[in-house]
């Protein structure tokens, strides 16, 4: 199993954390640790999330959350193997 964290830019609006933890949830990934601040911007949020899985599992996450509407940019900010 390998750990990653993921930085998430997203739009600040009402339903967009929802949005994000419901991708989560409804395929069952696991959600370690989560962080949500905000930015410089005010229209902004940033999402720290770190999750587990095997690399395809891990991959398919970033591909979902660039599928989310209030989602604007998604980066890796750590990488790891799990304990």
């Amino acid at each position: 199993m390998m750990r990653r964290i993921l930085s998430v830019l997203l739009e600040n609006e009402s339903g967009a954390l929802s949005r994000v933890i419901g991708l989560f949830s409804q395929r069952g990934y696991n959600i370690e640790s989560l962080t949500v601040a905000p930015t410089d911007d005010p229209t902004l949020s940033r999402m720290t999330i770190q999750t587990v899985g095997d690399e395809k599992v891990l991959e398919q996450i970033e591909k979902q959350l660039h599928k989310l509407v209030d989602v604007l940019r998604v980066q890796r900010a750590g990488t790891g193997r799990a304990r």
